[in-house]
């Protein structure tokens, strides 16, 4: 290197020793103005020239692969569309954009009964929770059920209390701290059927079928889950008559409830209503206490034609056979008719069906009486190791208050709140 280009090059150095400090702050900006003095970097649009300062854009994933991020690291979150910054060990939010969520949609109702129904709708992105609406018009000028109830931040909701045999109409909205969408589209149910009834008792219209099939020289001893008998240890006789329990799995007791008392309440009320044991009844019914038989054994025999004269103490108190011993009988008018499938020796004139499902003896397991016998538990013991039923009988009119061994796997009929 020659001495002219050392010198040039030594003076250079010297220029930028002496201006470095001034570069220490950085002003960018169409007018070449020096930049604020308290600022290290002063960005300022002037004139013709507009912009902003654009953050790095990143994904929430792309965010989290970023290495020992430095404190006070800022970015702008793609996923979430918030800045967010690092501090304290974790991303902060420092301000997200406020958007209402879109409407979401209704889809169609899942587990529908006489009394109730559930609603669904799909999940919208940003909702924190949402709002339903269920009334008896489609144009929501009916009877309201559901008036912007609050379901939270869930894609169902159980909707109960209802009439059997009824059309709602249901619709629902998305909501966040920023707003509330619009109404979805209007989704129709119809509830079930009206079962059986008399005076203002309504039952169900069969006999439960719910739980898993055990063999019946098995105990229903597990209490985590609902067990089922099937006549002969065969599926279809439980599609067809429904499931046989033990009084403890029907009212949904521990299984030592078989063998020591277990009562309350809702064992003896008359009528029920809500206070009623579910136990293994869906929503809105009850296992029928001993007094709610008799209630309904009494209002068939006398309201329901042919008509009798059986007082109501007497089907309270009487163990055994009870009521008019001809068609008027309650049992004649509870059971299944000839044209009914399957069919039994009754009139079925209450429309209840009853079947002669049979039963599984706690003796042996073995099981019994399929086509002539259908016994029918209450939720009301009679002592520690027994409960009272109603039986019906292939031959008699009458209907039967009995007792028997909780161990017994008998047919199990719902009542309605």
């Amino acid at each position: 290197m020659n001495y002219r280009v050392r010198v040039l090059l030594l003076a250079l150095l010297v220029y930028w020793l002496q201006v470095l400090p001034v570069f220490s702050q950085i002003g960018i900006n169409a007018t070449g103005n020096n930049p604020d003095p308290s600022a290290m970097l002063d960005v300022a649009a002037d004139g013709a020239t507009k912009g902003g300062l654009l953050i790095p854009r990143m994904t929430t994933a792309e965010r989290n692969s970023i290495a020992s991020p430095a404190q006070s690291l800022l970015i702008y979150n793609t996923t979430t569309k918030c800045f967010e910054f690092y501090e304290n060990g974790m991303w902060q939010t420092l301000g997200c954009a406020c958007t209402t969520p879109s409407a979401p949609t209704a889809n169609a109702a899942s587990s529908i009964t006489a009394t109730l129904f559930q609603a669904n709708w799909s999940a919208v992105t940003g909702a924190t929770t949402y709002y339903l609406d269920v009334n008896t018009n489609s144009s929501f000028t009916g009877t309201w059920i559901l008036n912007n109830q609050n379901v939270g931040n869930g894609t169902s909701y159980v909707v109960s209390g209802l009439v059997c045999n009824t059309t709602y109409y249901y619709r629902v909205r998305a909501a966040n701290s920023c707003g509330t969408s619009a109404n979805s589209n209007v989704i129709s149910v119809t509830t079930a059927a009206c079962g059986p009834s008399c005076g203002e008792q309504v039952w169900m219209t069969a006999n439960m079928n719910v739980g898993t099939r055990v063999n019946g020289s098995a105990e229903q001893n597990n209490d985590s889950q609902v067990e089922k008998y099937c006549y002969n240890n065969n599926e279809s006789n439980c599609t067809t008559y429904g499931g046989l329990y033990q009084w403890a799995e029907a009212i949904q007791a521990p299984y030592t409830a078989n063998t020591t008392s277990y009562t309350g309440y809702w064992a003896t009320c008359d009528p029920c209503v809500s206070n009623g044991r579910q136990g293994i009844c869906p929503q809105g019914y009850h296992i029928p206490t001993d007094r709610e038989w008799s209630r309904y054994e009494w209002c068939v025999e006398n309201y329901i034609s042919p008509n009798g004269n059986t007082p109501l103490n007497t089907f309270q108190n009487t163990p055994g056979y009870r009521g008019s011993p001809s068609t008027a009988g309650p049992g004649a008018k509870i059971k299944a008719s000839p044209s009914n499938s399957p069919s039994w020796d009754g009139t079925n004139a209450s429309g209840f069906t009853a079947l002669p499902g049979g039963d599984r003896s706690s003796f042996n397991g073995s099981f019994n009486s399929l086509g002539s016998y259908g016994p029918i538990w209450s939720a009301t013991e009679s002592t520690t190791h027994a409960a009272w039923y109603r039986q019906f009988g292939t031959g008699i009119p009458e209907s039967g208050r009995w007792d028997f061994f909780k161990k017994d796997g008998f047919s199990v009929r719902c009542l309605r709140d």
